[in-house]
């Protein structure tokens, strides 16, 4: 099943990218923190979406919505 992996307060840098990579179902992936330049080459050579920087409270505002 593929999914999209969040990472809070975490850097991501091509160690981390690949074993990412590795899982085979990842189709994106979102984090708080700062995303190597070599990761984000990594990432797009394997058609994974990513993002970086979101604010914390935007998960925790989307949580709150789906619950009401």
């Amino acid at each position: 099943m593929a999914y999209i992996e969040i990472k809070t307060k975490k850097n991501i840098y091509p160690g981390e990218a690949k074993k990412l990579i590795a899982k085979g179902s990842v189709i994106g992936v979102l984090t708080t923190g700062k995303i190597s330049p070599d990761a984000k080459k990594l990432f797009d050579e394997a058609n994974i979406a990513w993002a970086e920087n979101i604010p914390e409270k935007e998960f925790m505002e989307s949580e709150a919505q789906e619950e009401g």
